[in-house]
């Protein structure tokens, strides 16, 4: 009978002890034959066409008699009557999350497939549709999906419905022109966008959290509804969160119009030259700020021309994916490049077993496994330590106790040796047995594909052009670049609002972006090299790119960067060759081959295109090598006269050649080129006031910065605390009455410049300045354009500061304090002052003619002022008087940098200060 369960069903029970209504039967029930006598309803209503059918018929129903009718009646009330003259979905796909065509809109038609008799009900277990899945990603035919189907299946509609690419929303080939999530809908329904401008900045979490914003210089067209607008096409049930047999529901960057504006974008959040819409709010946070970047950089007409065809076609391999494989690449993206082991690959988070995961972006070309592993050094890399023991033991070395660096060289060394009895064709020598016992040992390994990570790290390079190329891929892989996006991801970073406005093309071709990245990637390994102190290794690097510079720099292209402004050429191979040329330099004097750093130095200032704002240190380390090590005096004082005559060459630089002439002056080797140091132009700065104090000096060992012994605590309570030379001189200026100081050098004046000309700085106007929506600074602001700039704006602004009362000064730190407190900006340490009021406090008791003059240096050269600033600034919240002190430590003396910052803040009349720090033995008293 229809309502009877099937034979040896045990009808399933409620244990509910309320008051039941009309039961099954239409029965009245009471309170205790609930526990016993419960049961589900007996008809159901068919989800296709409405008819009430036996609960345990439906199935039957739907794949012999059900016949849907033109108008769907709604789900039936409990008289048993349906409410007609409306269309309504099936309860269990809106259950499911699938979006509902709206009210008079008609269904999109299906395709109708013949469905073999009783193979609905085999589907019905997850195994049965995780299988129905693998067998029509293999192009089955016979197993791709049919029509609506049980409730089980009404569920998982995104998986069952015959249009299966539609509904995860991904394009079809012959539609890429329709954005990626509206095949989701019927033709005639409304799609909503975002209207308006992009929020405000404080909206920024939102935005990335999916709450979506559009538009923006080179955004180009917004697909309709990721994440909010078309939430409801994600599928709930926790089957349906399986995002290893998912496509991402965005849309490809590769598929999206791209092209920037010229006019510029307000910024809040990311938007601009390439500022994609959000991904899917459901990724983590690392694989949204991967996509970000993707889609920022491809969506952008001036940067996706500079990627050939199978570049882009490695991009949209990566977004056919499936999410644990994106999520699994993004991952290992990030680590440092080279082989690791499988075993020691644990992230439960994307799935639990890897395999299929790695099988997956092996076959997609994106991984390689142990069978592409033919290098001995990297297998005996990928070896710890006793495991090269084993294998050192195993070819009797008698060095299988030593470190991991002399067994992996003592290895190296016996591969090398001919074999004795090489076998007939074979590889000679004994390298390829050790190899197959090193990757016995290692077991199944991988490593990340060269091509398409090198394509990955050139979209990071143009997506984040104000990170130092030192940062980029080759170490790190691209951690810097990410790890921004990442914070601005999660809430915990927000950048200041300004303008985009890109007008300059850095770069003309591929080709061009290719030299750069290659340039970007040698400077790493040379500041590698030189940071472990391998000097021999980093002078090969910087010979073998000065070789390759010298084939490079007459090339066409390179004509066009004299045209770039000054802030824009360090995105340039020039640049960067010129960055590795200057290390070369240092590494030559390393060891000891001055005359081949004075001709480098030489080579170095033949050229002002590149680096100007290194041609102050060139000019004084070639002064030097001629000077100190060469002897060559006429020489010496020439470059002096040149170097002082340079307007590159500021601040500490002209005063260390100046002084060096002064020396040479007073040599008697030197009494003929006299009248030759007379004509060099004088640089004079005034000496200041010095007083010295003493400190009991804690024994340590080793090399580092020195170490105190101080009384704290009352005569109640003594305590004996270890605090360095700033703490002790802070200690000494508060006992002379000055309540309030803070150590932090430069810092704090920069932060102080930061707040009093904040919106100057991030002004609009300026073009090329901000370029993305990352950037803690214009990228001007550390060269001569800054100031050239926005001259009507500063002056304006100085002169404000010069005229302006305590109280003015103290309204004008708190506006900008309140207004930006928290925003990534590099001209701002918010934790420098504790409040907002000991910021305003030290304002007010500098004033502003000491201000005024501090911004003006920092405006005017920010480069070459933002250090030698005092390290401590104390005063009296009482009297407020002020002091500004360098402190110097024993055996420490002031730089050239030092020297004209003290005398310019005692022409701008601020009381300054030299304290010198005499250390007494730790058994003495001070």
């Amino acid at each position: 009978m229809p309502g009877a369960p099937p034979a040896g069903k045990r009808p399933r029970r409620s244990v509910s002890g309320g008051r039941a209504g009309a039961g099954a039967g239409g029965q009245e029930s009471g309170p205790i034959e609930l526990c016993f006598h419960r049961a589900p309803p007996a008809r159901l209503a068919c989800p296709a066409c409405g008819q009430l059918v036996g609960r345990y018929d439906l199935n039957r129903h739907l794949d012999d008699t059900c016949a849907p009718r033109p108008r769907a009646p709604s789900a039936p009330e409990p008289g048993g009557a349906a409410t007609r003259g409306r269309k309504q979905t099936s309860p269990y796909f809106t259950g499911a999350g699938a979006q509902s065509p709206g009210r008079g809109a008609e269904l999109p038609p299906r395709d109708a497939r013949a469905v073999p008799l009783g193979s609905l009900a085999s589907r019905l277990s997850r195994r049965s549709l995780r299988a129905g899945e693998e067998a029509r990603a293999a192009g089955s035919p016979a197993d791709r999906g049919a029509g609506s189907g049980s409730q089980k299946e009404n569920v998982l509609p995104c998986v069952c419905l015959t249009d299966e690419d539609t509904i995860r929303g991904l394009k079809p080939p012959e539609d890429a022109g329709r954005p990626a999530l509206a095949p989701a809908f019927p033709e005639d329904a409304p799609v909503s966008s975002p209207p308006g401008p992009p929020p405000a900045p404080e909206d920024r979490l939102a935005w990335r959290e999916g709450m979506g914003r559009g538009g923006g210089e080179g955004a180009g067209t917004r697909a309709a509804g990721v994440g909010e607008e078309v939430g409801g096409t994600e599928p709930s049930h926790p089957e349906a969160q399986d995002t290893s047999e998912r496509r991402d529901l965005h849309r490809p960057p590769l598929e999206a119009a791209g092209g920037g504006s010229e006019d510029g974008t307000a910024l809040g959040a990311p938007s601009g030259p390439g500022s994609p819409s959000p991904p899917p709010p459901g990724h983590p946070y690392y694989l949204r700020s991967f996509l970000l970047v993707l889609g920022a950089v491809f969506q952008s007409e001036d940067d996706s021309r500079l990627f050939d065809q199978q570049e882009q076609a490695a991009v949209a391999r990566f977004h056919q994916l499936s999410d644990s494989a994106q999520k699994l690449y993004v991952r290992l993206f990030q680590r440092k490049f080279g082989w690791i082991k499988r075993h020691k690959l644990e992230y439960e988070e994307i799935a639990p077993d890897l395999a299929p995961v790695v099988g997956e972006l092996e076959r997609a070309g994106f991984l390689q496994t142990e069978s592409e592993l033919r290098e001995l050094p990297e297998v005996l890399d990928l070896l710890s330590a006793p495991e090269l023991r084993t294998l050192a033991k195993t070819f009797h070395l008698g060095q299988a106790g030593g470190q991991k660096q002399q067994l992996a060289r003592a290895l190296l060394r016996l591969a090398r040796q001919p074999s004795v009895c090489p076998r007939g064709g074979g590889p000679p020598g004994v390298g390829a047995a050790i190899l197959k016992r090193a990757k016995d040992l290692a077991g199944p390994s991988l490593r990340v594909c060269r091509g398409p990570r090198a394509v990955f790290s050139r979209a990071l390079l143009l997506f984040s052009p104000t990170d130092s190329p030192e940062e980029e891929d080759a170490p790190c892989g691209g951690q810097g670049q990410l790890s921004t996006v990442q914070l601005v991801s999660l809430g915990r970073v927000a950048f200041p609002r300004y303008t985009v406005r890109r007008h300059a093309q850095v770069f003309q071709d591929r080709d061009d972006l290719l030299r750069y990245a290659d340039a970007a990637h040698r400077l790493s390994d040379v500041a590698a090299a030189m940071a472990a102190g391998n000097w021999k290794e980093a002078h090969a690097l910087c010979e073998g790119a000065r070789r390759d510079w010298q084939e490079l720099r007459h090339h066409p292209s390179l004509r066009r960067h004299a045209e770039l402004p000054p802030f824009l050429r360090c995105f340039t191979a020039g640049w960067v060759h010129t960055r590795i040329r200057s290390r070369g330099v240092e590494v030559l004097q390393r060891l000891h081959r001055y005359e081949e750093a004075v001709q480098e130095l030489e080579d170095l200032l033949s050229q002002n295109v590149y680096c100007p704002d290194s041609r102050g240190r060139w000019w004084d380390r070639l002064a030097l090598n001629l000077h100190q090590h060469l002897k060559r005096l006429e020489p010496a004082i020439k470059c002096i006269a040149e170097g002082l005559a340079d307007p590159a060459v500021r601040t500490g630089h002209r005063l260390a050649l100046y002084q060096r002439a002064v020396r040479l002056r007073a040599s008697p080797s030197c009494r003929r080129y006299r009248p030759l140091l007379q004509q060099l132009p004088e640089v004079a700065v005034q000496d200041v006031k010095h007083v010295t104090i003493t400190g009991r000096l804690c024994p340590q060992l080793g090399m580092g910065k020195s170490v105190f012994v101080a009384e704290a605590g009352g005569p109640d309570a003594p305590a004996t605390v270890l605090c360095s030379v700033e703490e002790l001189a802070l200690d000494h200026y508060r006992r002379s009455g000055f309540d309030q100081g803070i150590h932090g050098e430069g810092s704090t004046f920069i932060t102080l410049f930061g707040l009093l000309l904040w919106d100057i700085i991030f002004m609009d106007g300026v073009a090329d300045a901000f370029r993305n929506a990352y950037q803690a600074s214009p990228l001007d602001l550390c060269t001569d354009s800054f100031f050239a700039s926005r001259r009507p704006a500063i002056e304006a602004r100085l002169q404000l500061i010069h005229d302006a009362p305590t109280q003015g000064l103290r309204s004008r730190v708190a506006a900008t304090w309140r207004a930006q407190e928290g925003r990534a900006a590099s001209v701002v340490s918010w934790d420098r002052f504790a409040s907002l009021q000991q910021a305003q406090d030290l304002a007010s008791c500098l004033g502003g003619p000491v201000l005024s003059g501090v911004c003006r240096r920092l405006a005017e050269d920010f480069r070459h002022c933002r250090g030698g600033l005092p390290d401590l600034a104390v005063w009296s919240s009482q009297d407020h008087r002020v002091k500004l002190v360098e402190v110097k430590g024993p055996n420490d003396r002031l730089s050239h940098k030092q020297m004209v910052w003290l005398d310019e803040l005692r022409r701008l009349g601020a009381d300054v200060e030299v304290c010198h720090v005499a250390a007494v033995g730790a058994k003495s008293r001070a």
